[in-house]
């Protein structure tokens, strides 16, 4: 009983010791924006603080969760979360020689999906989970526009960091972050399909990891939004909530 005490806390101390490191980063990277008022230093800041943010949400959300309708206990989905989590902090940084306006425009796309990262783990809330473990089903906010925003948003993250400091080294190590987030998304999509028998439905009409968009003109005026609205599950039919997803981030 202690042992399973024990290791119901082990994900949110992780989470929380990520958001503390992240933390004195973000407190760091604010003085230096301070004192160097660039673009690129207040870049560094809010990744920094956005990346405390989602680590603070997994942290409070995985606090008293309720158990998975069905444990994983595949060594394909360990693996799986293993190589992205590990994945996410091997990116080395820009060297000297890379322009300063290519290092910015990777860190604004790198800030930009964090962003969405941090709106999609906020309504994911409590079905957050870093295993393929169906919790619930969340189809709202970001949900409504792709299966799993929160792995587009770490995907697109770590796309920011490899452009601002692209090398083969980085190159890699995104190939292995997608290739781990591209298992975790099929091993969970199984998890959910058996658990929840709507979920079908939901997955034949949004896309896996990008919206579709489909622009309808309109009096000349080009409404890309109308899709997405028409196509959108009411809350009535939705009663339970989530998707799988975590940090490494969704895992």
């Amino acid at each position: 009983m202690q042992s399973r005490s024990l290791m119901r806390w082990a994900v949110p101390m992780l989470f929380a010791l990520a958001a503390a490191t992240t933390g004195v980063y973000a407190v760091h990277g604010v003085g230096r924006a301070l004192a160097d008022a660039t673009t690129r230093a207040w870049l560094l800041a809010f990744y920094g603080i956005l990346r405390t943010g989602v680590a603070l949400a997994f942290a409070a959300f995985t606090i008293g969760r309720a158990a998975p309708r069905r444990p994983s206990r595949s060594p394909l989905a360990f693996g799986a979360c293993a190589v992205a989590m590990a994945s996410v902090i091997a990116f080395t940084g820009p060297g000297p020689s890379v322009p300063d306006g290519v290092v910015v425009a990777g860190e604004l796309v790198a800030v930009t999906f964090c962003v969405w990262l941090l709106v999609a783990a906020l309504f994911l809330g409590r079905c957050f989970g870093i295993l393929p473990e169906a919790r619930g089903l969340v189809t709202g906010g970001p949900y409504r526009l792709v299966r799993h925003p929160v792995y587009l948003g770490e995907i697109g993250a770590c796309s920011g960091l490899a452009i601002a400091a692209a090398s083969p080294a980085n190159m890699l190590v995104l190939a292995a972050l997608v290739a781990g987030q591209a298992v975790r998304m099929r091993l969970e999509e199984r998890a959910l399909t058996d658990a929840f028998p709507q979920y079908a439905s939901y997955a034949a009409r949004t896309p896996r990891l990008w919206p579709r968009f489909r622009p309808a003109v309109a009096g000349g005026i080009l409404d890309a939004a109308k899709p997405f609205v028409e196509r959108a599950p009411t809350p009535s039919h939705h009663p339970s909530r989530a998707d799988l997803s975590g940090v490494a981030g969704e895992g």
